[in-house]
């Protein structure tokens, strides 16, 4: 490797330190969003179930106020059998009473079936609330965790992004750019190392890519100050410190 290479290799090793703590941190924030969206979930179900509940309530009480006009009702024309005149009339009112009586059950019964739903809809609203609180105490925990390394890598990103600004100054701008640009596609890896698979043979590959380059490549790396792309994945080329001189 040139000065260059040494240059932009010691940046990578600082961003490869910077990216495992990032990396860490991410992983345990997966977490915590893994947990949230248990916990939407869950909120989804309870909205669900409270709209559920509210919609029987409101019908139980519409026929509560029904079976009430119709006991009114029924009230009224047992009030009318007494001054009913002829027989007629009164059949007529008697059953009116039946008709009245009959829908009452009807009302009576859906009734007890809704009472009986929401029951069932209220164990199963604990339920949800039980898991709710499940998830709430691992959102906790996950949050604590990832909170807890943030606190003790703070120091460290601290000094390394103190280091990598420090190495970026030594190195000249543009091929600074070309750095970042190549480490922004590569999930902060800028750079490949050249690895020999026969000596014999001058066969060499892309750490990166494991494709082949060629002598002329290695060649231009061990004798020339300047970057060199690999062709086929993009990657700065470096060479090991086994094969600076080989």
């Amino acid at each position: 490797m040139s000065g260059i290479l040494d240059a932009l290799h010691d940046l990578q090793l600082i961003e490869g330190k910077l990216a495992d703590i990032r990396a860490k941190a991410d992983s345990k924030r997966r977490q915590v969003r893994i947990h949230e969206r248990s916990m939407d979930k869950q909120n989804a179900l309870m909205e669900q179930k409270h709209d559920t509940i509210r919609t029987a309530q409101m019908e139980i009480d519409g026929i509560e106020l029904d079976i009430k006009t119709r006991d009114d009702a029924i009230n009224k024309h047992r009030m009318a059998l007494n001054s009913a005149k002829t027989n007629k009339e009164y059949t007529t009112i008697l059953t009116a009473i039946n008709t009245e009586k009959a829908d009452t059950g009807k009302l009576e019964s859906r009734q007890l079936q809704l009472m009986t739903e929401m029951d069932v809809l209220r164990a199963e609203q604990a339920e949800i609330e039980a898991e709710q609180k499940k998830i709430a105490d691992r959102i906790a925990f996950a949050q604590g965790k990832l909170d807890d390394y943030n606190s003790k890598t703070a120091e460290d990103v601290s000094r390394l992004q103190a280091e990598r600004d420090k190495q970026s100054a030594l190195i000249d701008p543009s091929i600074l750019s070309v750095f970042n640009r190549v480490a922004e596609r590569h999930e902060g890896a800028a750079l490949a190392e050249v690895q020999l698979l026969n000596a014999k043979r001058h066969e060499y590959v892309c750490g990166g890519c494991n494709i082949a380059i060629t002598l002329d490549g290695v060649l231009s790396l061990q004798s020339r100050d300047e970057i060199q792309i690999c062709q086929s994945c993009g990657m700065i080329l470096f060479l090991p410190r086994e094969l600076k001189t080989h």
